[in-house]
């Protein structure tokens, strides 16, 4: 394999939190939208016709505190990114 097939320690340790990042933003937008989405089809279908004087409203702050967790996803992978980066790539791949 070329040197273009090699990733420095670097590139690797930004590898998995550049995934982590990616899944945790796209899993918080995408269960938002279908959250609010659900919730709005309850309101309409339920809530809108036992109590007609209720209103729909959106928690933003509670909603703000889930978007912000969503960078959980990149402090997950610190360690395990740093780790990966120390170990040879065949001992990372051969079986204890």
């Amino acid at each position: 394999m070329g040197v273009a097939g090699r990733l420095t320690r670097g590139q690797l340790r930004r590898m998995p939190a550049a995934e982590a990042v990616l899944l945790s933003v796209v899993a918080t937008l995408l269960g938002t939208v279908i959250g609010i989405g659900f919730a709005w089809a309850g309101y309409e279908t339920f809530v809108k016709r036992a109590l007609s004087d209720a209103t729909m409203r959106v928690p933003w702050p509670s909603l703000g505190a889930v978007l912000v967790a969503a960078l959980a996803g990149l402090s997950a992978s610190v360690l395990p990114a740093r780790r990966a980066a120390r170990v040879a790539p065949v001992a990372g791949l051969s079986l204890d």
